[in-house]
């Protein structure tokens, strides 16, 4: 049989029948996805050793889908960008008080399912997606497939990031048929991938899958406040370049980077206030790059001042997932007597004008507040941080009052009958 993804149930089935949905869509990706695979895949295949960078590209695959969602719909939801829409959708997600059960598309396949803020359905494929890669890698030895630890390693690290993006963003977490656990216990598991990745990376000489995994071991470990270990794993991603990223295309739709599809072309958000026109010490902060299209004043909805995110310019623009950068931000929020030089280290890359500040709490998330715009930590860093960094009251610019929910609550189908 083939496996097809069902909405809703299928995720308290294990997910069992997504195994391989990522398959149909790997035309036309970039870098390490340049290949060119059959339109559908058996299930029989993944017992197969030659097909194992298959398996680990459709992981990859998956991640990516997911990501470029998450992004999306977390900005919108900790107001990093504005409802400038008119559709429904977009106005009860951007006022939180969308129904429990958005989010529970699969990744989009055509253009005018984009904007389902179904970014729950894909980061449970593209976790089971990993995971079901580890499996079966684990299952073949060195000889059947020679690059088996940094296949390995990678598919971890995927792993390792759908289990936190979950963690940080909803407020209970399902792994499968097993009761819910809450976002500390995902997280555990979160850095036990990125244990193992790196420890596989390392031995197989894999730099990319070492830092990507110690970021974001060094990330997990800053949400369990394990303060130490975080900045420890940060301090050992040195070269101010890397950068662990999500690739996009203009083709297949669900290879799109989904935040310049619905910002940009669509101009279903806008950029929030408190993110323009932002300067560091009188010169533009280039970290938040923002700007408007004289030729389209508003957006959709015709009367929100319609403000562009110019983080992400194209339909293939790549997405940051793990980065020096963020490293440089957790040792100054894990080590305080480091935050200065941490601080004027990112400065010094942006070519911005030097720190002055002592190394405050208050300084240093600012400093992610801008550095990490758009990257899908806004919503992770005002759970973490918890009062006065708190989501939008009130009602927004339209007058449309903001509901009281803060992390993304679970469809009903996660919920009914545990």
């Amino acid at each position: 049989m083939y496996a097809q993804f069902h909405r809703r149930r299928t995720l308290r089935r294990g997910a069992a029948l997504v195994a391989m949905a990522s398959m149909q869509l790997l035309q036309a990706c970039q870098g390490v996805l340049d290949v060119s695979l059959p339109g559908k895949v058996p299930e029989t295949a993944l017992t197969n050793p030659g097909l194992s960078s298959t398996l680990v590209n459709g992981a990859q695959a998956d991640f990516e889908c997911a990501f470029s969602e998450y992004v999306h719909d977390t900005g919108l939801w900790a107001n990093e960008t504005l409802n400038s829409s008119s559709n429904g959708e977009v106005v009860g997600w951007g006022a939180r008080t969308s129904s429990y059960d958005n989010g529970v598309l699969p990744c989009q396949s055509a253009a005018a399912t984009l904007g389902n803020y179904a970014l729950y359905v894909p980061l449970q494929t593209a976790r089971f997606q990993a995971e079901q890669a580890v499996a079966t890698l684990d299952g073949f030895t060195d000889t059947q497939v020679p690059t088996r630890a940094t296949l390995t390693a990678t598919a971890l690290t995927y792993a390792g990031f759908t289990y936190t993006l979950l963690a940080e963003a909803y407020c209970q977490v399902a792994t499968g048929p097993e009761p819910l656990i809450t976002p500390a216990a995902a997280l555990a598991i979160a850095e036990a991938r990125f244990t193992r990745a790196i420890d596989l990376a390392t031995t197989a000489g894999n730099a990319t899958a070492r830092n990507a995994s110690l970021v974001g071991r060094a990330r997990v470990r800053l949400d369990l406040r394990n303060l130490a270990g975080a900045a420890q794993d940060a301090r050992q991603v040195t070269s101010s370049t890397f950068a662990f990223l999500a690739t996009y295309n203009t083709q297949p739709v669900r290879r799109y980077n989904t935040a310049v599809a619905a910002t940009t072309i669509n101009a279903h958000e806008s950029v929030a206030p408190e993110y323009q026109g932002l300067t560091v010490g009188g010169v533009a902060d280039k970290r938040v790059p923002v700007g408007t299209d004289p030729k389209r004043p508003k957006g959709q909805d015709g009367t929100t001042p319609l403000f562009l995110q110019l983080k992400y310019t194209a339909l293939d623009s790549p997405m940051p997932i793990a980065t020096w950068d963020e490293a440089q931000l957790i040792i100054a929020e894990a080590d305080p007597a480091s935050a200065v030089t941490a601080i004027n280290n990112i400065r010094t890359k942006y070519s911005l004008p030097a720190y002055t500040g002592t190394g405050s709490a208050a300084d240093v998330q600012e400093e992610r507040r801008r550095t990490l715009f758009f990257d899908g930590h806004r919503i992770g860093d005002i759970l973490r941080y918890g009062a006065p960094y708190s989501f939008a009251t009130g009602k927004n610019q339209k007058g449309v009052p903001y509901g009281d929910r803060t992390c993304l609550p679970l469809p009903s189908s996660e919920t009914n009958g545990r």
